[in-house]
């Protein structure tokens, strides 16, 4: 084989020198491949290869020639497939399925406990190739539904002519740890060919029991059990305690249920099937029957969310006992879902070495129910002038119209009348609050505006919001402007907007769109307008959160809380109220992280640890941030961002040299985004790679 190459490198750097060969250096490439220098199998693995030869053919690059390549892995100690569970390989070439999970390579397994996997695959020897390890099972359709994967920012690497290596034993989530981008990485995948139910005992209280004899819910334990015949769905179960709120497998036994507690099911079934379930309670420390029983519909499942009311019932007899108050959320894939990739994700790329970043609120920062700001909130005036300040990020609100047309406005509604411009309003009763769901942009352009002011009083800006007004001031600019209009050096927050229900028992609002229909327009287009740069997607809605990490990996997930304030109303969402439940959440749900409200450190600013300490991030908030010096403590503290009003005049301007993210490097890293997410398939502004020159030879 030695001698072959050799004498291929020889004869075409003849041909290079001697333009008078190079009909004759092509005939002997047909010759060549007509004879038995190469096997059949090498000979198709040719034909595989040639589309992807280089467009500069040289005397050292002319030819993809292939090889085995082994990949040896082990499970860690820690992971255990289940029976219908697959190891697989995946990377950038084709004969590694070019990072498609229906395309990926499954590995034998080795041994009776399946933690060693083994695979012998041609491979491409010309250039440079990266590839990850996967989990996946099949349905009962076929179709590979994506459990865990290496998701590690840089990808293992197979150097060019990597042939003459040992190939090693890799261990299965483990790959470069003392690289930049490297070391542990496994997530969760999207959801491709199955949805999600999660059943949320997120309340102070969900059970009334009654039964003759005190019963103490403090000392309960539930299980649940689908009513089918296969066993097509997989039980998993968070139960939030500090360091311990990652999903499992629900074990026989079920899990420990405490009044107050936070417990959340999560039900993973194929598309096309729909299972009805059984709660059982039992006491603690019984194994006996259990005390009652509760039977869930598919029927009752009905859109993205709800509350079911259930009885309790024995188990014999059927006697009502009680009820059952349960919220559920019901989480399906995104229309495009097959276009992801596992290219990278970037659900935990922040890196910790980062420095304390700048985050204009909504801008400049509120301008009409605080302290009035230079310019109007949420325009892309107001965004601009972040860059001028020296922030690094601008956080904004996003909802949808009637139409499903995502628009930044802070507020679930407005004031609007249906005079006309050029009639005066005498009273308040010409005026009526609408909301904006229940307008089509069209219609929200052509409203007359009229807002709440900090000092209660009604001020319009209809002169915002008329075609005649300048884009860069403009009342409800649409995403996808925004999007275009900010430079990609500057960093985004965008925070999904959706009504809470209070503790109290009511509702911030009342919200019509279908949450699954909400979350993907929004995610659609900032993955068309808005990759390719630091962009956080965030919400003070748990369960939106849950959505956004279970419906793609290219945009970081944030949960925005206000925790234990004396300024705003504690919400029905154990999940909310306090910032270590909100972490435990950010662990649970696998995100970046969460931004809780300035005062929950007020008392005890080394509180923020708990959260870096998880290496997750931590945004502050609030009206207090305006003070320069509370903001240097809070830096000193090495919180991730600080987020806040009048950036203008307490911001970095006079102390930053430029925002951070205008280095290049991190720009290009950013744009893989777009690879992910499936909007492209190259990275924006990256270099293109060099033609591949074979090794010396000797």
């Amino acid at each position: 084989m030695y001698r072959v190459l050799k004498s291929i490198s020889i004869l075409f750097k003849l041909a290079l020198f001697f333009p008078l060969f190079g009909q004759a250096a092509d005939d002997f490439e047909s010759i060549l491949n007509g004879t038995s220098v190469f096997s059949s199998a090498q000979l198709r693995a040719f034909n595989v290869f040639d589309d992807e030869r280089p467009t500069e053919i040289t005397g050292r690059s002319f030819l993809c020639v292939p090889f085995f390549r082994v990949f040896n892995l082990e499970l860690p100690p820690g992971i255990q497939l289940s029976a219908d569970e697959v190891v697989a390989v995946s990377g950038d070439h084709q004969a590694l399925g070019a990072w498609r999970v229906d395309k990926a390579l499954p590995l034998r397994a080795l041994d009776e406990q399946r933690s060693k996997w083994y695979l012998r695959q041609w491979i491409c020897a010309s250039r440079r190739i990266y590839y990850r390890y996967l989990i996946y099972s099949q349905n009962a359709a076929g179709q590979r539904v994506l459990r865990r994967w290496e998701a590690q920012l840089v990808a293992r690497m197979l150097q060019t002519y990597e042939v003459y290596r040992s190939p090693g034993v890799d261990t299965f989530g483990e790959a470069y740890p003392r690289s930049v981008g490297g070391g542990h990485g496994l997530e969760r995948g999207w959801l491709l060919q199955e949805y999600v139910v999660e059943l949320k005992f997120v309340w102070q209280r969900h059970l009334q029991i009654t039964l003759p004899g005190q019963v103490g819910l403090d000392k309960l334990r539930l299980k649940l059990k689908p009513l089918s015949l296969l066993d097509n769905t997989r039980i998993e179960v968070s139960r939030y305690g500090y360091k311990r709120s990652s999903f499992r497998l629900q074990s026989r036994q079920g899990i420990r249920y405490i009044e107050g507690s936070i417990v959340v099911f999560r039900l993973s079934q194929p598309l096309d099937v729909a299972n009805a379930f059984r709660l059982s309670i039992f006491e603690l420390d019984s194994s006996q029957l259990p005390l009652g029983e509760v039977y869930i519909l598919p029927e009752q499942l009905r859109g993205s969310r709800g509350i079911l009311q259930l009885p309790i019932q024995r188990q014999v007899g059927q006697q009502v006992i009680g009820q059952l108050t349960l919220p559920y959320l019901v989480v399906r894939p995104m229309p495009n879902a097959v276009a992801m990739n596992l290219c990278a994700s970037f659900q935990r790329y922040w890196p910790n070495n980062w420095p304390t970043l700048d985050v204009g609120s909504r801008g400049l920062g509120a301008s009409y129910h605080q302290t009035s700001t230079s310019l109007v909130e949420n325009t892309i005036e107001s965004f601009l002038a972040v860059v001028k300040a020296k922030g690094d990020m601008v956080q904004l609100d996003v909802q949808l119209t009637r139409d499903h047309v995502p628009i930044v406005w802070r507020g679930f509604g407005f004031y609007t009348t249906s005079r006309a411009t050029t009639q005066p309003i005498v009273d308040r009763f010409d005026l009526r609050y609408v909301l904006i769901r229940q307008l089509s942009y069209a219609e929200l352009k052509a409203s007359r505006v009229f807002i709440l002011t900090h000092s209660w009083s009604l001020q319009e800006y209809t002169h915002l919001n008329v075609r005649n007004a300048s884009q860069m001031q403009r009342l409800f600019p649409r995403l996808t402007e925004v999007y275009d209009a900010l430079p990609r050096s500057l960093g985004l927050i965008v925070e999904v907007k959706w009504p809470q229900l209070m503790a109290a028992g009511v509702l911030e609002s009342t919200q019509t769109h279908s949450k699954n229909v909400y979350v993907d327009r929004i995610i659609e287009s900032t993955a068309r307008h808005g990759c390719g740069r630091p962009l956080i997607l965030s919400s003070f809605d748990a369960d939106i959160c849950t959505m956004m990490r279970l419906k793609q990996t290219a945009f970081p997930v944030v949960l925005m809380t206000t925790g234990r304030t004396d300024i705003w109303d504690a919400y029905m969402d154990l999940r909310t109220q306090s910032f270590l439940q909100a972490i435990n959440f950010a662990e649970s749900a696998e995100i970046l992280g969460t931004a809780p409200h300035v005062q929950n450190f007020e008392h005890n600013p080394q509180l923020v640890d708990l959260g870096l300490d998880l290496r997750q991030v931590v945004f502050l908030w609030g009206s207090d941030l305006r003070n320069e010096q509370l903001l240097e403590q809070f830096r000193a503290y090495d919180v991730t961002g600080l987020i806040y009003d009048h950036i203008e005049r307490v911001g970095p301007a006079q102390w930053k040299r430029a925002p951070f993210f205008q280095a290049p490097q991190l720009l290009e890293v950013f744009g893989g985004q777009c690879v992910a997410i499936g909007n492209s398939t190259t990275v924006p502004g990256a270099k293109p790679t060099r033609p591949t020159i074979w090794p010396k030879m000797r």
